[in-house]
């Protein structure tokens, strides 16, 4: 059985701070323009290239309910895998405003969130090293079935 790092990269995206598993960290890149492609997913801006292929990039902003990312100078691309490490892993980019921390989290740091309240795609809440909230993302509930289909298509169209 493969071990679970409890180490969870920090990113902002508007004024929120989320954090991803360092276990579906891939590589963080500078900011790079998408080459745009038509879809029905209004958070997704295009391809980009990322080591022999290319991987959609997403707008974390609108994704996640929030405002779009405004590219500025510390914007950068977070790669992430879905479902890392199966065979239906699958690689996809996203914007954030910038990557803050990476930190640790233990099981008494986890809180939980009514789930009336929230996406399903949170797991918990923690704080961060300047005791803001941060909410831990489950990359692998993120995107539904049909959203990887959509960017599937989009990278072999």
């Amino acid at each position: 059985m493969e071990e679970q790092i409890n180490a969870y990269l920090t990113f902002q995206s508007s004024d929120n701070t989320f954090a991803v598993s360092v276990n579906n960290v891939v590589e963080i890149l500078e900011y790079q323009a998408p080459k745009t492609r038509q879809s029905t997913l209004p958070y997704l801006q295009g391809l980009i290239e990322h080591r022999d292929g290319v991987v959609p990039l997403i707008d974390s902003g609108l994704k996640f309910g929030l405002s779009p990312i405004e590219i500025k100078e510390q914007t950068c691309v977070i790669v992430l895998a879905v479902n890392p490490g199966k065979a239906d892993e699958f690689h996809v980019a996203i914007v954030v405003d910038y990557v803050s921390d990476i930190i640790e989290v233990s099981a008494e740091d986890k809180q939980s969130i009514v789930n009336s309240y929230k996406p399903g795609y949170v797991a918990f809440a923690t704080h961060g090293a300047d005791d803001k909230m941060v909410l831990a993302i489950d990359v692998d509930k993120v995107f539904t079935d049909t959203d990887i289909i959509c960017m599937k298509n989009m990278q072999e169209g």
